[in-house]
């Protein structure tokens, strides 16, 4: 069975947020899923190093994405460790060249929030970057791991597969410990509810033991969660495309897919202070943005 760490980042100050998973390699040293943002790489340190390993000894980081909550911290610790960083094709410029097209976009959206939210975010050097095919399999210092393009989420998206586990990314959904609810974060531009649909059958098809999802933690009913989640897309895209056909003064999209989605929380097991950490990933006016830009793209 494979060791997985679970790195809480106490991003913002809220505890099990943003994670990121820490796994041994059988013939020393360690790899990252994930980086998470540059403001939180001093607590990601500390992390490290209460699972019992250091910096120097990371072997490779691997990203599901290139969003900021994903992948900011990835040039500083590349360029401090020396760790290669594998990405999907489509995702390596962004990483070498951020100023290029990814921070002006952050810079628009979070403005004077961009600092605090998610640090500096640095360059990854072009030699350290290491672009992955889907199908392809990274041998590390004793371990096997599997690139699975999974997009839907956004186009450059990768499942990655250790074993019976799988690191999902974005594509898994959001759901919180002691939760049953799981919510696909959807904000422009990239949103494709066909091909997320279609991701979710590779991850199915995998047939994994065990999801590891960015946010947050370690899952183990497989069948249950995407079954969950495979539904709640399907909803909200059919809210998505009735509000916008109806043209009319009736609730939009965000208010209708917000109150479904307060029913269903009703219905499910939520644990006290979770529902806020859903609204804060999973808010209801973005994932109404993305659903509605991928309506008028396909409609």
């Amino acid at each position: 069975m494979i060791d997985i760490h679970t790195l809480d980042l106490n991003f913002m100050g809220y505890s099990e947020l943003i994670a990121v998973f820490l796994i041994p390699c059988p013939e020393g040293g360690f790899v990252l899923f994930e980086t998470g943002p540059a403001s939180t790489l001093e607590t990601l340190e500390l992390q490290v190093a209460e699972a019992g390993f250091e910096f120097e000894d990371l072997k490779g980081i691997f990203l599901t994405h290139v969003h900021l909550d994903h992948a900011a911290g990835a040039g500083s610790l590349a360029v401090s460790t020396g760790a290669p960083v594998f990405v999907h094709p489509e995702g390596a410029p962004h990483l070498i060249d951020p100023s290029e097209k990814l921070l002006p976009s952050a810079e628009r959206l979070y403005k004077e929030k961009m600092i605090p939210l998610w640090g500096t975010v640095e360059p990854v050097p072009k030699e350290l970057v290491v672009v992955v095919q889907d199908g392809d399999t990274v041998e590390l210092d004793g371990l096997d791991i599997v690139a699975h393009h999974t997009p839907g989420h956004a186009v450059h998206h990768i499942a990655w597969q250790i074993g019976s586990a799988v690191v999902t990314g974005d594509i898994g959904g959001v759901r919180f410990p002691g939760a049953s609810h799981v919510l696909p974060p959807m904000p422009p531009p990239d949103i494709d509810v066909d091909l997320w649909l279609h991701s979710l059958e590779r991850i199915r098809a995998i047939e994994p033991e065990m999801l590891l999802l960015t946010h947050f933690g370690a899952f183990e009913d497989v069948e249950r969660h995407l079954d969950e989640l495979q539904g709640r897309l399907s909803r909200w895209l059919d809210i998505a495309e009735r509000t916008l056909a109806a043209n009319d003064d009736g609730p939009t999209a965000a208010e209708a897919i917000l109150a479904l989605d307060e029913m269903e929380m009703t219905e499910s097991t939520v644990p006290p202070g979770a529902v806020e950490r859903y609204r804060k990933l999973c808010p209801m006016d973005a994932n109404a943005a993305g659903l509605e830009r991928y309506c008028r793209r396909t409609g």
